[in-house]
């Protein structure tokens, strides 16, 4: 079973991606990695290094703690509602 934090970013990855309309290989080419890699960040299969979280905080526009927040996978669903 994947780490809390580990949960955490996958499900923020998701949200934050799908709120802003992206497909996981727009973001992969954002994120300068492979979507595959994307892939398994939102299926919390693979642990993210401190620069990778950044990078995508970076990309989606939000601070660093928000990639770890337990509310920023409910904020993007509402902003991308609204």
């Amino acid at each position: 079973m994947a780490g809390r934090a580990r949960q955490l970013i996958a499900r923020n990855v998701r949200a934050l991606r799908e709120a802003r309309r992206m497909t996981q290989e727009d973001l992969a080419g954002e994120a300068e990695v492979d979507r595959s890699y994307i892939s398994e960040i939102e299926n919390a299969h693979f642990s993210v290094s401190a620069d990778l979280v950044e990078k995508l905080a970076d990309v989606f526009g939000v601070e660093i703690y928000e990639m770890f927040h337990p509310d920023t996978a409910e904020n993007a669903k509402h902003a991308s509602l609204g």
